[in-house]
């Protein structure tokens, strides 16, 4: 059975193929397309970490980072589990293995916890996916800074607790 168009039918077929209707459907696209974009390169919500309540039980010894003598040195753990232990103002000494042998080097000693900062979450399609574990603030002196700082980025480090 064959269905004859009607009035209405044709004259809707002409409004769906009007100049204002293509616009509309072009500026809808458009949209579509800007609201995918945004989302494709948001980050996405990060959960809380265990190392934000670590921040929130910080100790008034914390505020040794800024004493005049003492800088505040960026580290990642060999062991990301290690930095679960830790907490502001817990007093560590940073070690790391020296080359060849199996002996070990104090790189600082008493150094002070002054923050733990989560990971980045896993990575994008523009950095490495790779990462790093939870960066930990050690306050040092301000003579072994540079040395912590440098070894830390060359070698794995680890802390022992006081």
């Amino acid at each position: 059975m064959r269905f004859l168009p009607s009035p209405v039918r044709n004259r809707l077929r002409f409004r769906l193929r009007g100049k204002r209707f293509l616009l509309a459907r072009r500026a809808f696209a458009v949209g579509l397309l800007l609201v995918a974009a945004v989302l494709a390169v948001r980050p996405a919500a990060s959960p809380p970490t265990s190392a934000e309540p670590a921040r929130a039980r910080a100790s008034p010894d914390v505020s040794t980072a800024r004493q005049p003598g003492l800088s505040t040195v960026p580290i990642h753990l060999a062991d990301a589990s290690v930095a679960d232990l830790l907490t502001p103002g817990t007093r560590v000494d940073v070690v790391t293995a020296d080359d060849g042998d199996l002996s070990r080097r104090v790189v600082a000693s008493m150094a002070t916890v002054v923050d733990i900062r989560p990971p980045p979450d896993g990575g994008s399609r523009f950095t490495s996916g790779e990462s790093k574990g939870p960066l930990v603030l050690i306050a040092v002196p301000t003579d072994t800074a540079t040395q912590v700082a440098a070894l830390s980025l060359r070698k794995l480090v680890t802390v022992t607790l006081r």
